[in-house]
């Protein structure tokens, strides 16, 4: 078995029946009064993996990552580390260190000093510290930095001087607790490369808290999409994007258009679809499905084609042009259909002029083929 889409590395643990996890989390619950922030959650992560919780405001992705640090205790399940049931061991004796949004840095105190205070409070020898704050300088590139204070750094060098402490005492896994919230959206992109590929060369396991789905498709090897306490679906992230196990994560992951639609013929894996917008879809279906079966038709907006002219062939649909974003690389166009539907179209800016030439109130026709979408079976 292969994984959907392309990957960073060779590294599909997961893939392996007889692999065993490094982390599970097996039964949890975290109940605060009458709420169940955690609900009989169970997880498997794998030792070297970078894995990504991702889920709105409230969906109890920090909380999971407070109980494996030691910061809540499970009100049922347990969580075990590399063998060892975490019950009862204190946040300072568990083989983690986690990384805040907050950064959380001594602004009177320089870089280096920043990043040696866990170690002394450790009783490591000063020998020592001062050979571990060199190496994880250089790790994060701020040798030269070493002397300065928080405040005279930018918003990126304190994320890497919170990086470089966390990293310092060696921990087996390091979490993150959106990590790069507080940057720029230019730095926040150059550094979620750069937080991948340090990843990948430390090899030590990373658990990411966001809200921020391309920040976990950038940088993780799996993504568990979480809501109302649960998980809903582990997957790769183009899994994921391209193969959503239900219409939550479908409409919870990027761009997406979702028809609601009832089956009207089945041949094969071929089938005809009449969706509510008023048009019907010809598609092939990867689950099985019977004749007058209610569905769901997923289709991203990248996946379909527009133009100024009527097209030929199956899976054509005409409308106005309601709305258009030019985003530089793409530009999105919303197509009213007669009912009032929209229809969703991304259309890459291959070209600095653009062939097309659409405007407000335009007729349009887009067109789709037959396996550019996914039915979800209701």
């Amino acid at each position: 078995m292969k994984s959907l889409g392309s990957i960073r590395r060779d590294f599909a643990p997961w893939l392996d029946q007889a692999a065993t996890p490094f982390i599970r989390f097996e039964g949890v619950t975290k109940r605060f009064g009458n709420f169940d922030a955690v609900d009989d959650l169970s997880l498997s992560i794998f030792e070297g993996e970078f894995f990504a919780l991702l889920g709105a405001s409230g969906c109890g992705k920090s909380t999971l990552l407070r109980m494996l640090a030691g910061f809540e205790a499970p009100t049922e399940g347990r969580i075990v580390l590399d063998g060892e049931d975490l019950a009862g061991i204190p946040p300072y004796r568990r083989p983690v260190n986690m990384m805040f949004q907050s950064y959380a840095l001594f602004p009177h105190m320089s870089v280096e000093k920043n990043i040696a205070f866990g170690l002394k409070q450790e009783g490591m020898a000063r020998g020592e510290i001062a050979e571990r704050v060199d190496q994880v300088l250089k790790l994060v590139k701020l040798e030269t930095y070493a002397r300065r204070r928080p405040d005279q750094l930018s918003g990126g060098q304190r994320q890497r001087v919170a990086l470089a402490r966390s990293l310092a005492k060696r921990p087996k896994v390091l979490l993150l607790d959106e990590p790069l919230g507080a940057l720029d959206k230019k730095l926040r992109e150059e550094t979620q490369f750069e937080l991948s590929d340090l990843q990948y060369q430390l090899k030590t396991t990373f658990i990411m808290v966001t809200h921020d789905q391309e920040e976990a498709m950038t940088m993780a090897d799996r993504i568990a999409v979480m809501d109302k306490g649960r998980i809903v679906q582990v997957a790769t992230p183009a899994e994921v994007y391209e193969a959503p196990n239900s219409r939550f994560v479908a409409d919870f992951v990027g761009n997406v258009n979702i028809f609601e639609g009832v089956v009207r013929s089945v041949e094969g894996e071929r089938v005809t679809i009449e969706t509510t917008a008023g048009f019907d879809v010809v598609a092939t279906s990867e689950v099985p499905v019977a004749a007058g079966q209610s569905v769901s038709y997923v289709l991203r907006p990248e996946k379909l084609r527009i133009a100024a002219e009527p097209v030929p062939g199956p899976n054509v649909v005409e409308g106005e042009v309601w709305d258009i974003a030019y985003f530089g690389p793409v530009t999105s166009f919303h197509i009213r259909l007669n009912n009032g539907a929209i229809v969703k179209v991304a259309m890459v800016n291959a070209t600095r002029q653009g062939p097309l030439q659409l405007t407000w109130h335009d007729r349009a026709y887009v067109q789709f083929d037959e396996d550019a979408g996914l039915v979800l079976a209701e």
